[in-house]
């Protein structure tokens, strides 16, 4: 018999928010995040979790869009790498290269409502190559200033 890992949708930003901050709380070694303009009330909402975990020594690696807030900015560049990607649309989490949350915006997946869709897995595949994403994005995202 054949393992079947568990891959979840999750529709609405309070249960997408509710997922991630349970992945940023139970995270131990290292977290990778790309959040698109979209997500940037999610990470004002993260911003003391991610605190928390920088302050126990957990690797943040945050990959954002160039349109935020630059008072969010400096408040991730003290807890973060941080590094700025001009036309990021999508999103995601993934911690301690095991758990993921894919975020799909109303304007990827061309719906027509304004609900944003995630997708989440602990998908032994999906993390590796979400994480071989990341890093591919990371390489010629801009150092912030």
């Amino acid at each position: 018999m054949s393992e079947r890992p568990d891959i979840w949708v999750i529709t609405g930003t309070m249960n997408i928010a509710t997922k991630i901050l349970e992945m940023i709380d139970s995270c131990r070694k290292e977290v990778l995040i790309a959040i698109p303009k979209a997500g940037e009330e999610l990470v004002k909402q993260a911003l003391p979790k991610l605190r928390l975990l920088y302050d126990k020594g957990v690797k943040i690696t945050i990959l954002t869009s160039d349109k935020f807030d630059k008072d969010i900015i400096k408040g991730l560049n003290r807890v973060a790498t941080l590094k700025i990607k001009k036309g990021l649309f999508g999103g995601g989490i993934i911690t301690d290269k095991q758990y993921v949350v894919i975020l799909l915006g109303p304007e990827i997946s061309h719906s027509t409502t304004s609900e944003i869709v995630a997708i989440c897995t602990d998908h032994v595949g999906l993390s590796g190559f979400a994480t071989e994403y990341f890093e591919y994005l990371l390489k010629d995202a801009s150092k912030v200033k």
